[in-house]
């Protein structure tokens, strides 16, 4: 559980008080080209099960997800910053540089089952709805990078990474999203919530987690 006066939660403060500079500082960001896909800010509600199977197996292998009884329940905060064209200045980038938006991400959950545990999470988030079918479902993909914290070490984690684990792991989320091109402000969400120590990079850890989830976005 979190102990607000631990040492061992010092990164877990320290995340909280960044993510929430950032978001202060950029709740008033309004790009020019929200019209065009939905508010700016949103607020995202996720429910997973987690996997045993790989994460690269997960993508290319969808029909070998192994499921076990760790389940998760989420919801994040998150702002458009603007499109990659709009935040350089120039439309060097082309059209692709229009059809690519960034956008920064908070949020918390709670795993239960085989454990029970919290966690937080700040990101950034590349987003990509360049489809020629929008005009009949708006789709988007995203993927993002950043740092998820959990109020103390998984033992599913564990079992997954040679017997290492950490609180604080990078934090990957790609997703696909559905709208109604009339009405983008009510988003569809399926998304791969994984944490992992890239290879051993953080604190030797070499597996993670994966969450397989699906929930709503609103934007406002």
């Amino acid at each position: 559980m979190f102990q607000p006066g631990g040492g061992r939660n010092q990164p877990l403060h320290g995340l909280m008080l960044a993510v929430g500079v950032a978001l202060a500082c950029l709740c008033g960001a309004q790009p020019a080209l929200s019209e065009t896909r939905g508010a700016p800010h949103a607020v995202t509600f996720l429910v997973g099960q987690a996997v045993k199977t790989d994460f690269t197996q997960i993508i290319i292998e969808p029909w070998t997800w192994d499921f076990v009884d760790l389940t998760v329940v989420g919801a994040a905060v998150s702002t458009r910053l603007g499109t990659i064209n709009e935040l350089f200045g120039s439309a060097d980038s082309g059209d692709i540089g229009d059809d690519i938006s960034v956008e920064v991400e908070a949020g918390a959950s709670y795993r239960f089952g085989e454990e029970s545990l919290g966690e937080l999470w700040g990101a950034l988030y590349f987003r990509y709805d360049g489809f020629g079918w929008n005009d009949i479902v708006y789709t988007t993909v995203a993927i993002n990078t950043g740092l998820s914290i959990l109020s103390e070490t998984s033992e599913f984690e564990r079992g997954r990474s040679d017997g290492q684990s950490s609180l604080v792991l990078h934090y990957l989320a790609p997703e696909i999203t559905f709208a109604d091109p009339d009405n983008k402000n009510l988003e569809l969400v399926f998304q791969l919530h994984h944490r992992s120590g890239i290879f051993g990079l953080f604190d030797d850890v070499s597996g993670g987690s994966t969450f397989i989830s699906t929930g709503i976005r609103m934007r406002f």
